[in-house]
């Protein structure tokens, strides 16, 4: 009796939570405009090792689950939704554009387990084909700001571009058929630090000259406009500087945005700007909870077509954003979806309470009925333990009424009224 390593069991309170972020999420991407799409858990295994999908040398790539099916095609479990998403968009031709799209749902990854880090878990994407301007970029950032506040957690967002990165590599002589598999390292500098990220390039045939170069452009220290004019001296006019200026100009009054030239993210299909975006105390989870950017050329490659696609998006972790609500108490974690019990003093009562639910879930009330127990204390303590916050107590007296004695269990005040006068007040104060 025992789960797989890096899986989870979510009981009532915690799928409750967890669901409570998706609300929240699904209210802030449809606000913006996006409209939900699914695509199939298994996909075809070259759809997602092509150099237009996440790439052979990514971490992600090796962390895939790989499996066969009976025709012995090599299929995947999916690690992530923008792939899919592009291939979605490449059969569906009819597409209007721009098309916005959100999707929700399990991705799959056999890598290293650590908090915040599973091997099943949730994506949250939102995504966008067919404008080029960076400023849909701005709007992404804008709805992750958007999402992190309903959430009521404070978040800095990192952003870059891969066309800086690669005037860097260029000015440093990286050559273009090293630059991917040089960026992958990058991606690594955060956790590795500047030492590993050495160790790593120079197994890469990477000269020492060329890494000194990289790492001390990549150290550049200073405010955003700082680092743009550091990084312009540096490599020239760069239509990346361009495109991250564009998204700092739209979103000037946000102040938590931060242009970080060795932000790399290492799947192979980013082409440019780049997004991370992490807690801002970091002492109890450092890692991303939420990452994307643009891949202008994935969709065209899969289709082998000269048309240009224009793409960008975003995904939220939900795993992480759960494990961080958890651990900084910023949502009230519920063990039930009840909002009132029926409590019957004797089992002849239960056919009754049957004809009272009926009427209570015909105003959108969550209605449970105390089947085992009708005597009152023990059916009060199931309550109470469930935090249930209304009961409906039912016996001979009411019957003689025709009321029913209604009770809240959180100021303990009761009253006997009609079964549509409680369902009313119940009602009342489900809606706020």
């Amino acid at each position: 009796m025992q789960r797989a390593r890096g899986v989870r069991d979510f009981g009532p309170e915690e799928k409750i939570a967890r669901d409570k972020i998706v609300e929240n999420l699904k209210t802030v991407f449809e606000a913006f405009g996006y409209n939900p799409i699914e695509t199939p858990v298994l996909e075809r295994y070259e759809l997602f090792a092509s150099k237009f999908g996440i790439g052979q040398e990514s971490d992600a790539m090796r962390e895939t689950f790989k499996l066969k099916d009976q025709g012995d095609r090599d299929l995947v479990l999916r690690t992530e939704f923008t792939v899919p998403f592009s291939r979605f968009v490449g059969m569906n031709p009819q597409l209007k554009k721009p098309f916005k799209r959100y999707q929700i749902g399990q991705v799959f990854r056999d890598g290293p387990l650590k908090l915040g880090r599973y091997r099943e878990f949730y994506q949250c994407d939102v995504d966008v084909v067919g404008v080029s301007d960076p400023i849909i970029d701005a709007e992404i950032l804008q709805l992750t700001d958007e999402v992190f506040k309903k959430l009521e957690l404070e978040t800095e967002i990192f952003i870059n571009n891969r066309k800086i990165l690669n005037g860097i590599l260029d000015t440093c002589g990286v050559a273009k058929v090293d630059q991917n598999s040089v960026i992958v390292s990058i991606d690594k500098l955060a956790k590795m630090g500047d030492d590993g990220v050495r160790i790593e390039l120079a197994g890469k045939g990477i000269e020492k000259k060329q890494i000194d170069s990289l790492l001390d452009i990549l150290s550049v220290k200073g405010t955003n406009q700082e680092l743009i004019d550091a990084i312009r001296k540096t490599i020239g006019d760069n239509d990346g500087l361009k495109e991250i200026e564009r998204v700092l100009e739209v979103l000037a009054e946000q102040d938590n945005i931060i242009f970080s030239p060795s932000l790399a993210r290492g799947l192979a299909y980013y082409t440019g700007n780049v997004f991370e975006v992490y807690l801002k105390d970091k002492s109890k989870i450092n890692s991303s909870i939420c990452a994307g950017g643009r891949y202008d050329s994935m969709i065209g490659g899969f289709l082998q077509t000269e048309e240009e696609f224009p793409a960008v998006g975003i995904s939220f972790g939900l795993e992480t954003i759960f494990d961080a609500i958890s651990l900084y108490g910023k949502q009230e974690m519920k063990k039930t979806v009840v909002d009132v019990l029926l409590i019957p003093l004797e089992t002849e009562y239960l056919v009754d309470l049957f004809e009272f639910d009926k009427i209570l879930r015909a105003n959108l009330i969550n209605v449970d009925i105390s089947y085992l127990e009708t005597k009152l204390r023990k059916a009060l303590e199931y309550a109470g333990n469930y935090g249930i916050p209304w009961v409906i107590i039912f016996g001979e007296d009411e019957k003689s009424t025709n009321k029913v004695t209604l009770r809240n269990m959180v100021s303990g005040e009761q009253e006997k009224v009609g079964i549509e006068q409680a369902s009313q007040i119940i009602k009342k104060w489900k809606i706020g």
